[in-house]
């Protein structure tokens, strides 16, 4: 599959959501492809002036004109990707052929991993911009709080590019256990 290609900072993963400005003659040209096909676009993060091996191919589902006149889109992800080969054309957007990857499946909450929803819901609670991105949040989905975890941690991007590598959520709960366990145990 080929899909156009826009290197991003943030981390989005399948079920995330996250609204992007679009500035650039050439992002708005990917933003017309993706429109005019149902694969949409592919998300994907750099390190430096590389870009990464995996990305998640997004689709927009809302736009607007933001109050600086540019374009406001907003996405969601769908599914990973590894990146075979990337090519950049005049305007400067890239492409890339990719092959899609098998999402994680959907877990149900175990009783020992409570405290890493709770924590979610509670962060959401703090900060109710970034909840309102997921008007039907699911914190039973032990995948789903996975993905949001790790999209909202300020991790290096080989980590993320890790993370995004695995089969399924397990590698990622187990880091999270950790994370969450200890500020938890210090909070106490």
């Amino acid at each position: 599959m080929q899909l156009p290609l826009f290197p991003l900072e943030i981390y989005v993963l399948p079920g995330g959501i996250s609204k992007l400005r679009i500035f650039e003659p050439r992002y708005t040209r990917l933003v017309k492809l993706a429109m005019a096909a149902s694969e949409g676009f592919g998300v994907c993060m750099k390190d430096g002036d590389t870009l990464c091996h995996f990305g998640t191919r997004v689709i927009i589902t809302d736009f607007e004109q933001l109050p600086d006149g540019l374009l406001g889109i907003t996405v969601k992800g769908v599914e990973k990707f590894l990146i075979n080969k990337h090519w950049k054309e005049e305007d400067g957007l890239r492409f890339g052929d990719v092959t899609p990857m098998s999402n994680w499946t959907p877990a149900e909450i175990k009783f020992v991993d409570r405290d890493i929803s709770n924590s979610l819901k509670a962060l959401f609670e703090e900060y109710p911009e970034h909840a309102a991105q997921y008007p039907i949040p699911d914190y039973n989905d032990m995948t789903w709080v996975c993905q949001r975890w790790l999209e909202l941690l300020p991790l290096e991007t080989n980590q993320k590019q890790w993370f995004m590598s695995r089969s399924d959520h397990r590698a990622a709960l187990s880091f999270l256990h950790n994370v969450i366990d200890e500020q938890l145990n210090k909070d106490l």
